[in-house]
């Protein structure tokens, strides 16, 4: 052990003393989507299913609930509900990681695990961190528990990348198909312009680049989190582009996740049609995507924004911030990717609430009307938040008139219908799905108290509500 890990162990052990002793303290702290122990938390990492059971890495900044060195951290699962933290696995403490272990993916193969990672350093000096300054490394380590990992490996330095390219190179994708290996990486062009750099190796370490996937116009500067994949025979491209500028209700948000159908061959020929927007909300971006042994294409996401300007967090005075989505299973149909969590999330209902206008419940249920009569509806949280369909002008918005949105305003999409609706709520998010899944709204709220009140303006006897219970979540820090 050198003597930078020894330190940061011993920082970790003291920054994470009793802290899942005090989560019920905090009115924010969510019950059913993974958090920081403490900190700030950002991309999810190396997803997968490893020997019957779910890992969810985490990026992880346990010292700094508003960012700074990155570490990854850990849980895992046999259930999606019953979790384990297994504290922190990679810390920066290599000289091609040492300002930041970031983003990366899982490739599990022959009983191993292997977690592909770009280290970052960024030299001292008068630099712009963008074409001077900065050093992206690809890195490998391996574990055969998935928990314990070995010696890292530097795979990628800066002077293998391909010219032209800026030092923004990041967020290895792994992946075998047809006995080869694929990798993705995001990256900055120069001078202003995102693309996927497409590698393939036979053995997992020595890495050839392939080809270069992007848009013939200008779709950004940089693409962050590639994730490339296959739904219902149609090959998927996901990427978070940084530089769009709004169209109307699209590309709300400072920052942007989405996908791309790929048409023709990756390695060779091809096009990418069709962006569509994961998610509509103010709090989405970084998702990533794992096959379980169910078959089911498994995508979550970081339920934040980079670079948000005009949003104040209030639990960054409480010494932590962010959280990651609800699992959500992933199906093409209609022309697009519906997306729904997974059906574990069903065992958290504890029991059916009546419905009344104007109640108070907790702020962690889930809540699902069907819109018999196909009109306009909405559905207000402490006269606050609006949930609104308006059918006449095609759109669904969702909207804060006060304090609940900490300066937020309001996010919508053209929405020809509405058939139907499930709000989950967990004490500081909303997670909003219509009409199973064709469009989803990820939001952070603040409830002010430790209740809120529910005003319908619908028909509340096609309304069904539960009160959710909350995952189970054990420390097994090794």
């Amino acid at each position: 052990m050198n003597v930078l890990l020894h330190y940061f162990m011993k920082q970790l052990e003291q920054a994470e003393k009793n802290i899942f002793l005090d989560i019920d303290k905090d009115k924010w702290r969510a019950g059913y989507h993974l958090m920081p122990p403490t900190g700030w938390l950002n991309d999810p990492n190396g997803l997968c299913m490893y020997q019957g059971e779910y890992h969810v890495f985490f990026q992880y900044s346990p010292f700094d609930a508003e960012g700074g060195l990155k570490f990854w951290g850990h849980y895992k699962s046999k259930d999606m509900i019953h979790w384990e933290y297994m504290g922190v696995p990679l810390f920066s403490d290599q000289p091609f990681d040492i300002h930041g272990v970031y983003s990366g993916s899982a490739l599990i193969e022959n009983e191993k695990m292997y977690l592909y990672y770009t280290g970052n350093v960024k030299l001292e000096g008068d630099f712009d961190y963008t074409n001077t300054g900065r050093e992206p490394y690809t890195i490998l380590v391996e574990s055969n528990d998935g928990i314990h990992f070995g010696t890292k490996k530097c795979l990628l330095t800066p002077k293998d990348y391909p010219e032209g390219l800026t030092l923004h190179i990041r967020d290895p994708k792994v992946w075998k198909e047809n006995d080869i290996y694929y990798m993705v990486l995001g990256a900055r062009a120069k001078p202003d312009k995102g693309e996927v750099l497409l590698y393939c190796s036979y053995d997992k370490i020595n890495w050839k680049l392939k080809n270069i996937l992007t848009t013939e116009q200008n779709f950004g500067y940089m693409w962050e989190c590639p994730d490339l994949f296959e739904l219902e025979g149609k090959k998927i491209l996901s990427i978070s582009p940084q530089g769009l500028q709004q169209q109307q209700r699209n590309y709300q948000n400072i920052h942007q996740s989405g996908y791309f159908l790929l048409k023709g061959d990756m390695t060779n020929q091809y096009t990418l049609e069709n962006f569509t927007e994961w998610d509509k909300g103010f709090d989405f971006y970084a998702p990533q995507t794992f096959l379980d042994d169910k078959g089911r294409r498994i995508l979550i996401a970081w339920a934040g924004i980079p670079d948000e300007k005009g949003y104040d967090n209030p639990t960054v005075k409480n010494g932590w911030q962010h959280m990651l989505t609800m699992p959500r299973e992933l199906k093409y149909k209609n022309g697009k990717i519906y997306q729904m969590p997974v059906k574990e999330i069903e065992q958290l209902r504890t029991q059916q609430i009546v419905i009344e206008n104007n109640m108070e419940v907790v702020p962690s249920f889930e809540l699902e009307y069907d819109n018999k009569s196909g009109q306009s509806f909405d559905i207000e949280i402490d006269n606050d938040v609006v949930i609104a369909f308006h059918k006449q002008q095609k759109y669904f918005e969702i909207s804060f008139k006060g304090a609940l949105g900490s300066g937020r305003k309001s996010r919508s999409v053209t929405l020809e219908q509405c058939q139907n609706i499930k709000i989950f709520a967990d004490k500081s998010i909303l997670e909003i799905y219509l009409n199973g899944g064709e469009e989803v709204f990820t939001t952070r709220f603040y409830p002010q108290n430790g209740k809120v009140m529910l005003y319908y303006h619908c028909d509340t006897k096609y309304c069904k509500m539960w009160q959710m219970n909350r995952y189970t979540i054990g420390r097994n820090v090794v």
